[in-house]
């Protein structure tokens, strides 16, 4: 056996020893159609209600409870779920989901069999394609919208901001934050715009010079801080006076653009990209995570959601859930 050889058998072995011991690391748990009860591989977003029960919103194929063992799919064969994209979840105060659907509108769903839908032709609705959704502390429904603005709805009136009738910088509504005070931000295709109260307030009287657009995801963080990020941009941490910018060039951030950022149980932040996979950031270092460094299954990432035993939830565009927690990933079991 000549040298050449040799050095390629050791390769291949050391790469299929490498393979084979993904599925064994306890810290990393994969749902998709080929394993589990999951329609598609294509999946948008997971929440969590107060049972512990995950809701899967598929981009494709609809939505999904998961208890921890059990699978149920709702589409809109047989359901009344109005669209089987779905794009965004959240519960009401009475902990029904608010389902943001991308092309039929918004539905109310008790978990069972109650379904309430809104849509342009029965409601006040402007648009069926819906961005982002959020309830404040009066349970009135806050819906960003693809293309016509900012819809409220308080159980009884809908009432519809726009660029043209407020100070809403952009039609495109990409995300709602609400703070424990009912304070509002709200993310557009362009800039974002601070409601406290009754007051609009743009980011130049907020005293934020931000050149960059687009703002997909706000989450809480520790200390009353908010967590940002772009669509085409930075991170950034935001503490209602210092808007602190994270990118390539003042930190080592590898690359811009994120589509969703959150942070775990243990303050640690997790921001995902639709190309290159997910960022970690413990307040020091950024650490790249990729299909090529780890067993993630896809760099095109959702969206993340961290549940209530700190496991983080990867939705994936191709590659369906991946999920990660660095003390072992364990799941609610019915």
């Amino acid at each position: 056996m000549n040298f050449r050889t040799r050095v390629t058998l050791i390769l291949i072995t050391l790469f299929l020893l490498n393979s084979v011991s993904y599925p064994q690391d306890q810290n990393w748990k994969f749902f998709n159609k080929e394993n589990s009860g999951l329609p598609t591989n294509c999946i948008r977003c997971v929440v969590q209600d107060k049972k512990g029960i995950y809701w899967i919103g598929t981009w494709d194929n609809g939505l999904v409870k998961f208890d921890g063992k059990n699978w149920t799919v709702f589409d809109t064969k047989n359901s009344k779920l109005p669209h089987n994209s779905v794009y965004c979840i959240t519960f009401d105060k009475k902990d029904n989901l608010i389902i943001g659907t991308f092309g039929g509108g918004v539905a109310k769903f008790d978990g069972k069999k109650k379904w309430v839908i809104y849509n342009t032709t029965n409601s006040g609705l402007p648009n069926n394609w819906i961005y982002s959704i959020a309830v404040d502390k009066k349970s009135n429904l806050w819906i960003g919208t693809y293309s016509k603005g900012l819809a409220i709805f308080n159980g009884k009136k809908w009432t519809v901001y726009n660029q043209f009738n407020s100070k809403l910088p952009a039609n495109k509504v990409t995300a709602i934050y609400i703070d424990k005070n009912d304070n509002k931000i709200i993310g557009t295709a362009h800039e974002m715009i601070f409601i406290q109260g009754s007051k609009w307030k743009t980011e130049a009287e907020m005293n934020i010079h931000s050149n960059e657009d687009a703002i997909y995801w706000i989450s809480p963080f520790e200390n009353n801080k908010v967590l940002m990020c772009y669509k085409f941009g930075s991170i950034v941490i935001y503490d209602g006076i210092v808007f602190k910018v994270y990118n390539p060039s003042n930190s080592d951030l590898p690359f811009t653009g994120f589509y969703s950022i959150t942070s775990d149980l243990k303050k640690i932040v997790w921001a995902g990209s639709f190309t290159q996979g997910v960022v970690r950031f413990d307040g020091e270092k950024f650490m790249l995570i990729n299909k090529f460094n780890s067993p993630l299954t896809d760099n095109m990432i959702f969206s993340i959601f961290v549940d209530d035993k700190n496991n983080k939830w990867f939705s994936t565009y191709y590659g369906g859930i991946s999920i990660y927690n660095e003390e072992g990933v364990k799941l609610q079991s019915k």
